[in-house]
């Protein structure tokens, strides 16, 4: 999963694409949560010194069981729903297409040590928000993009009737309003860890030094601009698109899928929702590999 601001940049340059920048403008905030996809449930919790349950198993399970069935239902979901949920269901789907485009070389070049994953990641948030908007992720306050305010309800009531529908285990597993708490949480998480002046990952180190944006040191090649050479985390397959490759592909996939999406909202033929139905498939987010296959993430050579 790259961070949040790449989601972010990501979701927004398709709705650009497509001419629909007015889902920006009246629904950001829940079309930015929602590209988050199922990432806020890590966040459930997240002082380290509160001890509860596992609610970020809920976000490794979307992330890897039933995927195809949960994005499918979400987008059936949507053509009775209005603006801003279908807005938050679109960065949903724009959350799986990236990430299972970039996991594998996330996972190769970040290995799987505690915290590796997410230090990459947020180092790659940095070089993309400055690459595309020309903006520090240090002095630009993402906690913004994802306020839900009011909103916050709406969605995760929506959220309860999906996860009830495909792990009705979970309503009963976890603590009553994980899933709204879990929304709120990473709101207040990129908040705390916003630190334009650098002091507290001076202050705390490791604490939050992976999860806070900071500049960039050092000349590693984070995001293979040389295209050297890499391997898929999961199949050991040799590949060489730089992460900048990589996001392209994603993009014009994500690209086909929200036309697709936006025309069966708006027709309602069954044609395009099977079109839907190929383009999604049943594709893990961690591995972007089928899940029938029952590929798992190994291979690796960090550079963090």
């Amino acid at each position: 999963m790259p961070n949040i601001w790449t989601h972010i940049l990501f979701v927004d340059e398709l709705c650009t694409r497509l001419n629909r920048n007015d889902l920006i403008k009246t629904a950001g905030p829940c079309l930015h949560m929602g590209a988050q996809g199922p990432d806020p449930f890590f966040y459930h919790d997240f002082w380290p010194f509160k001890a509860g349950k596992n609610v970020e198993d809920v976000g490794m399970k979307l992330h890897t069981e039933k995927c195809g069935l949960v994005l499918l239902d979400m987008i059936e979901r949507g053509v009775s729903e209005k603006n801003k949920l279908q807005s938050f269901i679109l960065g949903f789907v724009s959350h799986h297409i990236l990430d299972r485009q970039t996991h594998p070389y996330i996972h190769f070049h970040s290995g799987y040590e505690e915290n590796k994953h997410q230090e990459l990641e947020v180092l790659i948030d940095t070089l993309m928000l400055d690459r595309y908007m020309k903006k520090q992720t240090w002095k630009s306050p993402v906690h913004k993009q994802i306020k839900l305010g009011g909103n916050r309800k709406l969605i995760s009531g929506f959220m309860m009737t999906v996860l009830d529908q495909h792990f009705p285990e979970m309503m009963t597993s976890y603590p009553p309003g994980f899933i709204e708490r879990s929304y709120k949480d990473m709101e207040m998480a990129q908040r705390i860890l916003y630190d334009p002046y650098g002091w507290k990952n001076k202050w705390f180190g490791e604490m939050v030094s992976s999860f806070s944006h900071q500049p960039v040191k050092g000349t590693a090649d984070y995001l293979n601009i040389q295209r050297n050479a890499w391997k898929h985390a999961a199949t050991n397959e040799e590949r060489f698109e730089s992460f900048l490759d990589l996001y392209e592909t994603a993009l014009q996939e994500g690209e086909q899928l929200f036309h697709l999406i936006l025309e069966y909202w708006k027709d309602l033929d069954q044609k395009t929702f099977m079109d839907i139905e190929s383009v999604v498939s049943d594709i893990s987010y961690d591995t972007g590999m089928p899940l029938a296959e029952g590929w798992q993430n190994k291979w690796s050579e960090p550079i963090v």
